[in-house]
This record gives structure tokens, sequence and C-alpha cells, in this order.
């Protein structure tokens, strides 16, 4: 009986991981700087998807700097699926990217200005600001 119950489970899930593909595909077509953005909820399997979409949003985004992507690279590996965010430390940022706490700064600035990061600030010592990915939301095209 048990057997049963899984199988009707798992016959269900393809169905709903299709729509929800289907859905964030939508969501990084676009290549303009964000106006509207949706964060979808992150799921344990939804989470290396949305980072992948997102890491796409990043690489099309022609203004940039240098360590503007590589930061948003070592950001997006530092996410946690369950709670939904990433929170390295600005130190922990330059230490990984050969880098001062200043560009690091300036870098997050960016991303945050351009619309492809929320950040959280943390106050006192020892707390690191969260940081959680933005989605474009993908704008209808005119036909």
């Amino acid at each position: 009986m048990k057997g049963a119950a899984a199988q009707r489970a798992t016959a269900r899930a393809p169905q709903a991981d299709l729509d929800q593909r289907g859905a964030l595909d939508q969501l990084a077509t676009t290549s303009a700087p964000p106006q509207d953005y949706v964060s979808p909820p992150i799921d344990r399997q939804g989470a290396a998807r949305k980072v992948f979409l997102w890491l796409r949003q990043i690489a099309r985004h022609a203004g940039l700097t240098p360590l503007g992507y590589r930061v948003a690279i070592e950001i997006s590996q530092c996410v946690d699926r369950r709670k939904g965010y990433a929170h390295p430390s600005h130190e922990m940022l330059a230490d990984a990217l050969d880098a001062s706490r200043r560009g690091i700064q300036l870098a997050v600035k960016q991303l945050q200005d351009r619309g492809h990061l929320d950040v959280t600030v943390s106050r006192g010592a020892g707390h690191a600001n969260r940081y959680r990915l933005r989605l474009n939301r993908a704008t209808p095209e005119a036909g």
C-alpha cells in the first residue's frame, strides 16, 4: 500500500517540475536592467535552477565590472538552498577573490543598484549581510 502511494506521488511530480521550469525560463529571457522582478520560492529541486538562471542574467548584463561578475559568481555559490539566501562576509569574498574589502563593497553595491541582488544589511561585529538573488520578470513580447 505504501509503495502505491509513492508511485502516484512521483507520477505527478514531473508535470509540476515542467510547469516550474517553463515559468523560470520566461524569467531569464530579458537582458534589460530589471525594473520589476520576481523571486520565486526556493525549494530544494529548484534552487540550483534559480542560481543558473540568475548567472545567465548576470552574464547577459554588459554593464558590470569584471569584479562585479566575479562577486556574483562567488555569492551564487554560497546560496543556502533551505534558507534561500547567501551570507558570505565581505572579508571572505575579498580573500576568495584576492580583492580589497572596498572593491567587494563597490561590486555588491553595483549588483544591488542594477537590480540583481537584494541585500539585507546586518549590524554588529561578526554578522554578515544576507544576499538574495533577484530574477528579472520576463517582459511580454509585442505581437
